[in-house]
């Protein structure tokens, strides 16, 4: 009897084989979602086939009872890859199912030996010899007869990994066969872009999925042997689904019984909410969903959701938003609509060091760095808010952390608020995982926004159909929610802080509430306390140098300002307030950026048509300095060259043809003038899911070749959705205080650590590597929970402006 893992608390024994039969159970289950049921169910009763050895048993139990004999760590990863390359791998593939058999051996085998370390290269950067036939060939595995002796001992293994083979030699000629067909149809709908329906990114991306069925099963089978757990794992969300629709329902009723429903702002949003609510009984499909900033799109979007949920048996309802103060938002806005707190998760900063814990979570790992592991969601959960880097980093980061989240994703409702804030270098990663999740994982896609990106037209495009739009006669409804007008006051030599300031004041005077926007935190800084010395108005300052509860209070206190009507109010802000966040100012001045950000700024303005129409100047300011803010850069160059040098553009900046005509510049001159290729590699990343020509030209001519060619673990090396990386630091604010008490602590309990994590991410304040640096070197920076959280002293934490930085302190695009 060999064992696979043994339990700390009481010695229990879980054997090789209970565990590989348990996780290919699991993995079967999260692989069907896809259509990879057996090449997941294969991946899992192959991936630990390396402990059938006395050795691995001893070394287990040498290192759970703690006996002092020397633990000699052994490879078991690998003998399950290499069992599978020998029995069915064709050398020299002739014929097209001998190719299909190959990719199915290369991407499972790919994915069992890569579970404790995350995918590795079919080809390699210098043209040394991959790390799948490094692998797969070695011949000098230790003890791998033994281990072979042992699967292939107890009575039926072997004729179910037959079993398993053959089944994922249909589903990989199935998946292929449909590859063919998303071709043909994108060539026919999609004005020519089958070119870039590339087989090879998606046999990539099947790839890790079926890594994430793997590692998913893999943690989740050692966690709940470890804790005992024998709950049921599949809980259905039908129900959840259709009581929440109800409660959309009522509110929605209660809605229009209200005497301001009759109010055309408000039966305009009624009808979109019931556009959306009829679609979501159609089939699943990549939507946009264009209203209007102001337009009620959460609860319309949330409307098509559980309707379609219900409809399509759908698993679960995901929202991927650009800011957490987005997320919090809508997260507690869906949390009262559905009148349900529990089913709702959000997922966004956090203030462990995710590398401290990659790889198993074994008894022979250190004890924190286990708790710290199973503090971790794999967002099984109905309803989940995240962001847009914890998206992309469920398919592209390095390790095996985020990619256990992946599988989550398909059978979903996915919807992406905001999208065009999507890093321009990043969109054909971005619309790759698009593409897969619905064509390929039974995915429905919502990409939400006022100002819609043409994400169909780019080198690497969405594939949709036709009439994606879900709001009809567009036009005509961004027309009937004009609530501004805009103002251009752009100057070449810039506006300085003072007389940004000056102006301000001279608009106060005869208006109640005055919003300001900049593009840097440096910029908002001087423009604050230039004002603070001239006016007692009251001023407010926003910028994510504030942790999120700090700027959740500040909020408050200005929202109620606004609805005293005796009381004036100026607030400034960096480009944080422009998305998701509910409020409504008289007037608006916003520095220059891309008409997307202009018109999210517009939808701060008048929002609710408090009167007939609000203003919203545009100037520039002189002071920021965006040279690590290319995308913003860009922005005000496309605006000054291709926008407001056209009259029948600035005449209504805000419709549909002005949006269009921006982002059809936007993303062509993006494509030129910013770094789209990896400065090291000199190619886009993308490429390196595919077969890159200038590597696959490196290898030998002797040396075998794989059908497959990506380079994961190269590119999850060089992936950044950010490319200057942030650390969540803990501030000493409000509760934060506190929390730094509590987790300065031991905690033995998981659910008291799991609870005060997730408290601390309101606390959190993301900051540059430098920056940490520098607070280190000034004392301000503590280390606690076992060096594994960093928390800011007393002194560093401005109650007026938060975290007090030097430098230009800029505000990235997304935030973790």
């Amino acid at each position: 009897m060999m064992i696979a893992h043994m339990r700390k608390a009481d010695y229990k024994i879980q054997t090789v084989q209970e565990h590989l039969t348990s996780v290919s159970t699991l993995a079967k289950t999260y692989g069907k979602k896809a259509g990879f049921a057996s090449m997941a169910s294969l991946a899992g009763f192959l991936h630990d086939m390396g402990k059938n050895t006395k050795a691995f048993s001893d070394y287990i139990e040498n290192a759970v009872k703690e006996t002092g004999q020397p633990l000699e760590r052994i490879d078991h990863s690998t003998a399950g890859a290499k069992f599978l390359y020998e029995t069915y791998y064709v050398t020299e593939p002739k014929i097209h199912s001998e190719l299909i058999t190959n990719l199915v051996v290369e991407i499972v085998g790919m994915s069992i030996l890569s579970h404790h370390s995350g995918l590795q290269n079919f080809l390699q950067i210098d043209g040394s010899q991959s790390d799948f036939f490094r692998r797969v060939c070695r011949e000098d595995l230790p003890y791998f007869e033994e281990a072979c002796a042992g699967f292939t001992g107890i009575p039926g293994n072997k004729e179910k990994v037959d079993t398993l083979y053959n089944e994922s030699f249909e589903e990989m000629k199935e998946f292929s066969n449909s590859l063919k067909r998303l071709q043909k149809n994108s060539w026919t709908t999609g004005g020519g872009n089958a070119q870039r329906v590339s087989p090879l990114i998606f046999n990539s991306l099947a790839m890790k999925y079926i890594f994430s069925c793997l590692i998913d099963a893999d943690r989740t089978d050692s966690r709940r042997f470890d804790e005992g757990d024998t709950s049921s794992l599949h809980t259905l969300n039908q129900a959840f689904f259709n009581k929440s629709y109800k409660n959309v329902m009522a509110q929605l009723e209660e809605w229009e019984n209200d005497p301001k429903a009759t109010k055309p702002i408000n039966r305009l949003r009624a009808e979109m909410s019931k556009r959306c609510g009829d679609l979501g009984k159609e089939s699943s499909s990549i939507y946009q969903l264009s209203i209007p900033t102001g337009g009620g799109k959460t609860f319309a979007s949330l409307r098509y959701a559980l309707q379609h949920a219900q409809a399509k048996s759908k698993d679960r309802i995901i929202y991927v938003v650009p800011y957490t103060t987005i997320l919090e938002q809508n997260a507690d806005a869906v949390r009262r609509i559905i009148q349900n707190k529990e089913m709702v998760l959000e997922h966004h900063a956090n203030v462990l060091d995710d590398t401290a814990s990659e790889g198993e979570p074994d008894y022979y790992r250190q004890a924190i760095q286990k708790k710290l592991q199973l503090a971790r969601d794999n967002w099984d959960h109905p309803i989940i808010f995240t962001t847009m880097v914890q998206f992309l980093d469920a398919f592209y980061a390095k390790g095996t952390r985020k990619a256990r989240r992946l599988h989550n994703l398909a059978n979903a409702i996915i919807i992406f608020d905001e999208v065009q804030t999507v890093p321009v270098k990043h969109i054909p990663l971005f619309n790759s995982a698009v593409n897969f999740l619905h064509h390929f994982g039974n995915s429905s896609i919502v990409l939400c926004t006022a100002t819609q990106p043409t994400l169909a037209k780019t080198k690497y495009p969405i594939i949709m159909g036709e009439d994606v739009e879900m709001v009809r006669n567009l036009p005509d409804v961004v027309s009937a929610f004009e609530r501004v007008s805009i103002e251009n006051k752009v100057e070449t030599e810039g506006w300085t802080a003072e007389k940004i300031s000056d102006f301000a004041i001279n608009e106060i005077e005869v208006k109640q509430s005055l919003l300001i926007i900049l593009n840097t935190k440096k910029a908002v800084l001087n423009v604050y306390q230039q004002l603070k010395s001239k006016t007692d108005i009251p001023i407010y300052h926003l910028s994510t140098s504030m942790c999120p509860q700090h700027r959740k209070d500040i909020l408050k206190i200005v929202n109620k300002k606004l609805n005293s009507p005796q009381e004036k109010v100026i607030c400034i802000s960096t480009q944080l307030v422009e998305a998701g966040v509910d409020i409504s100012f008289e007037c608006v001045i916003r520095s220059l950026a891309g008409l997307d950000s202009i018109a999210q700024a517009a939808g701060r303005c008048n929002r609710h048509a408090e009167s007939d129409k609000g203003i919203v100047y545009i100037i520039r300011a002189k002071d920021e300095a965006l040279t690590r803010l290319p995308e913003i850069a860009l922005g005000q160059k496309v605006m000054e060259e291709d926008i407001l040098s056209r009259k029948e553009l600035t005449k209504n900046l805000l419709s549909p043809a002005a949006i269009q005509t921006y982002f059809d510049f936007y993303l062509k001159k993006a494509e030129r003038e910013i770094q789209m290729t990896n400065s090291e590699l000199n190619i886009e990343l993308i490429e390196l899911l595919e077969r890159p020509s200038k590597y696959l030209a490196a290898v030998p001519s002797e040396s075998p070749k794989t059908f497959m060619g990506s380079m994961f673990k190269t590119l999850e090396s060089r992936f950044e959705v950010i490319e200057a990386p942030t650390t969540a630091v803990l501030v000493p604010y409000g509760e934060g205080k506190n929390l730094i008490n509590l987790l300065n602590e031991e905690i033995d309990c998981y659910e008291k650590l799991n609870d005060y994590l997730k408290q601390t991410q309101q606390y959190c304040v993301n900051v540059y590597r430098h920056t940490l640096q520098s607070l280190a070197s000034d004392g301000l920076i503590v280390s606690l929970y076992n060096d594994s959280i960093y928390a800011l002293k007393d002194g560093g934490y401005h109650d007026e402006y938060g975290l007090e930085m030097e430098g230009e302190g800029t505000l990235g695009k997304l935030i973790f």
